[in-house]
């Protein structure tokens, strides 16, 4: 059987020195190296690396000990992985890590849409607007943007409604404006957490339980009072 090499010549490489340069040249064996190079010179000062993805070859080779090729007098074995070890940037999964901040964000945003659900979900756009008896989506964006409605981000990041801002009949809490306001977040997901939650400043009720009772001016106090420390 005919042996082949094939020799792959890159570029010539800089080394450190600026007097001196590197030329590597590759030889693929097909078969078996020890008859492919036998009739093959290399030059003084050459050396020769034996790269196999098998590791039973490489362990061969390595209880051999010195292992001569013709002239070739230095054998250097490495296995394939340990190469591709050393290739491309190490990752820092540690910067990919949220920080305690980070993590206290999204703990509340669970809290809350936990709050959301034991409150009684969300409608949807459509259902809006046919508890709002039919009115345009325009209309609806301007109420969220004002404040007079409550809209969370939902699934695929569309609109929801919580349900607790409406009344029996369909018509939107009153009040819920001025309380929205009187917040000092406009974070959604923050505002459904305080309508939804017992406030000591209510005497345990639920803010959105005491606005529909009609005491919007107490729920105000008590939004304002919400950022103030020992309140």
């Amino acid at each position: 059987m005919t042996q082949k090499i094939q020799p792959k010549t890159p570029p010539p490489r800089k080394t450190r020195s600026s007097t001196a340069s590197v030329i590597m040249t590759m030889l693929k064996v097909r078969g078996n190296p020890s008859k492919a190079l036998k009739d093959l010179t290399i030059p003084n000062g050459a050396e020769v690396a034996i790269i196999s993805k098998s590791g039973e070859i490489i362990k061969k080779l390595r209880q051999r000990g010195k292992i001569s090729f013709g002239s070739i007098q230095k054998i250097k074995v490495r296995p394939v992985s340990q190469t591709k070890k050393t290739q491309g940037p190490i990752i820092n999964q540690a910067a990919f890590e949220p920080d305690a901040r980070s993590l206290a964000i999204l703990e509340g945003v669970r809290i809350a849409q936990e709050d959301l659900r034991e409150a009684g979900g969300a409608y949807d756009l459509e259902q809006v607007r046919v508890l709002m008896r039919g009115v345009s989506r325009q209309a609806i964006d301007k109420r969220v943007q004002e404040g007079s409605l409550l809209a969370v981000p939902g699934p695929s990041n569309r609109r929801s409604y919580p349900t607790l801002q409406f009344n029996q009949d369909g018509t939107v809490v009153d009040g819920l404006r001025a309380v929205c306001e009187a917040l000092p977040t406009t974070n959604p997901w923050t505002i459904v957490n305080f309508f939804a939650q017992p406030d000591d400043r209510l005497n345990g009720r639920k803010p959105i339980d005491v606005l529909k009772q009609g005491d919007v001016g107490l729920v105000v106090e008590a939004a304002r009072r919400m950022g103030q420390q020992g309140a």
